[in-house]
């Protein structure tokens, strides 16, 4: 996304459902792990994330770069904690003895 719009592109959004890891979370991670606390805050992470992500594009495309680049510092700390989470879940299903898990 960053590349996209340094080079004055507006990168297309796609819904939070719709992007790969949103289709995983509604397809087969809350299904098998939506009890977990750490995969509800994923979730709930998640959206917020596209949230940020659709304003900053909106701002981009009033030519608000400003502001713009704020939220797009803000989607990096978002990404971090997403990935911080996904690692927590998988870490946490590996202690267990998931089978499923990343070795």
């Amino acid at each position: 996304m960053e590349g996209a719009l340094s080079q004055g592109k507006i990168p297309k959004m796609e819904r939070h459902e719709k992007c790969d890891l949103g289709r995983w979370i509604y397809r087969e991670g809350m299904s098998e792990l939506g009890e977990r606390p750490a995969m509800l805050e994923l979730e709930r992470k998640h959206r917020r994330f596209h949230a940020t992500a659709d304003e900053m594009v909106g701002l981009f495309r009033i030519k608000n770069y400003v502001e713009a680049e704020v939220l797009l510092r803000e989607l990096d700390r978002e990404s971090k904690d997403l990935i911080f989470l996904l690692t927590r879940i998988e870490y946490d299903r590996l202690l267990e003895g998931d089978p499923e898990a990343l070795p």
